[in-house]
């Protein structure tokens, strides 16, 4: 088991990383939250049905009492109705600020439960438990909470450090490959972004001979070693920049144009990895019309892509409507827009006022319809 810390203003948050290290649960909790008396544990309907043996085990060990809040699985229940759901089950069971929550699932249950642990009694423990790729090497760690409103992603959300993280990649078994897709894009941009030697370890350790090459992956030693090192990248990251005022914006790169790409698809039919993935390849094309890098950096990256399935077109989408999204984009002013960009791999750059038509320009490029 490896021992990560992220040290912000907020608090010191230890991130334990290891296969199987669910087992340790149990003791991580009486360790780290020993004047607890209830933990609370928050998941999916598709989470629950594969791992509620697995869950009920290590809380029943745990000595605390506890509850299990059920949510149905999928962006749109990332909401303020889910939301007010858990905030009665807390108050049933007569939660205390002394007490914890457990986010025990992806993304969306992160971003949910923790939005939560943030705002019932003015903030109450927080441990995330992520069983997806981007949960593990991003979403979990660095205190970004929030929800969903009128079908516009992260519109109301909050900075909340979590108190414990714990990574166990066994947890991805379970995932099907479009799930592992959507993770891969975050990997690859810690890759792109922060440090090149990612991709060249997941690029060589891809067997193009197998059918199931991404699952032997997940399953392989090196990908520990991967999850780590994201892991990492992201507590160095937030230490600099806890409430994401400057540096941490590097994280953006690909999301500007993702998180474009999700609305117009009204958050359902395209996950956030496959438009992420999309909206780092526009990001280079603008690059590209920009001047500040070349052509062939794009051709680089579509190899990476193949190799790890990754979706480098958009799928036809209303340019329009992607373009209507940019405007609540929370790194933006009322006057100026602000991207990513890249001079080369590892080289970001942050660009202000990039013309309209160049970033129209760069998502027609890439539409499937093309």
């Amino acid at each position: 088991m490896k021992i990560i810390f992220t040290k912000t203003k907020l608090r010191k948050c230890p991130i334990y990383i290891g296969l199987n290290v669910t087992k340790n649960a149990p003791e991580l909790l009486r360790k780290n939250f020993s004047d607890a008396d209830k933990v609370i544990l928050v998941t999916n309907d598709k989470i629950i049905d594969i791992y509620e043996d697995k869950i009920k085990d290590f809380l029943g060990s745990s000595g605390f009492g506890y509850k299990i809040v059920v949510i149905k699985d999928g962006e749109k229940y990332k909401s303020i109705t889910s939301a007010d759901y858990i905030y009665s089950r807390l108050i049933d069971f007569n939660v205390h600020r002394n007490d914890a929550i457990i986010a025990f699932g992806g993304g969306v249950i992160g971003d949910l439960a923790g939005f939560v642990a943030s705002t019932y009694n003015r903030g109450i423990r927080l441990i995330q438990c992520p069983t997806t790729i981007i949960g593990q090497v991003d979403s979990s760690i660095g205190g970004k909470v929030g929800i969903n409103y009128n079908n516009v992603k992260n519109m109301i959300g909050n900075f909340y450090q979590p108190h414990m993280v714990i990574i166990d990649p066994a947890l991805l078994y379970t995932l099907d490959e479009d799930q592992i897709i959507n993770g891969l894009a975050e990997i690859v941009k810690y890759g792109i972004v922060f440090d090149k030697k990612i991709l060249e370890i997941i690029s060589r350790s891809i067997d193009l001979d197998k059918d199931d090459r991404l699952f032997s992956l997940i399953k392989s030693d090196v990908f520990e070693k991967v999850i780590c090192r994201c892991c990492s990248i992201k507590s160095r990251v937030v230490e600099k920049d806890e409430f994401d005022s400057g540096y941490r914006n590097l994280l953006n790169f690909g999301h500007t144009i993702g998180h474009c790409i999700e609305n117009a698809a009204d958050l359902k039919y395209i996950n956030h990895g496959q438009a992420v993935s999309m909206g780092m390849i526009a990001a280079i094309d603008i690059s590209t019309s920009l001047g500040l890098t070349k052509i062939q950096l794009k051709d680089k990256i579509i190899e990476i892509y193949k190799r790890l399935k990754l979706p480098y077109t958009i799928p036809g989408l209303s340019t329009e409507k992607i373009m209507s999204a940019l405007k609540y984009d929370k790194k933006f002013t009322s006057k100026k827009n602000k991207f990513v960009l890249l001079k080369g791999v590892n080289k970001p750059i942050f660009y202000y006022d990039v013309n309209s038509a160049i970033i129209i320009k760069s998502i027609e490029n890439n539409m499937i319809n093309n």
